[in-house]
């Protein structure tokens, strides 16, 4: 266990900011709504906001739409209904 979750850290030290900020941000938003709704609506809001957020930079011309920010915004989602339904 220590072990992995070294492996863990070592992963996470080697991401661009970026991405953590997204997961970070992510996982803010997703867990209210992990608490509060059922999981179909979780995938559903958080699908939305990760994709629309996205669309909304590119919009506003902060950066171009990058699928690898969404995925990082969405994955805290998929990690707490893991975790909710053990």
């Amino acid at each position: 266990m220590k072990e992995t979750l070294k492996k863990l850290l070592s992963f996470m030290a080697l991401l661009p900011t970026d991405k953590l900020l997204h997961f970070f941000y992510g996982t803010i938003i997703a867990t209210p709504l992990v608490i509060l709704m059922s999981t179909y609506q979780v995938l559903i809001v958080m699908f939305f906001v990760s994709v629309l957020k996205e669309v909304g930079d590119s919009v506003f011309k902060y950066s171009k739409f990058n699928v690898m920010d969404a995925v990082f915004t969405f994955l805290p989602t998929v990690l707490l209904l893991i975790v909710k339904n053990l």
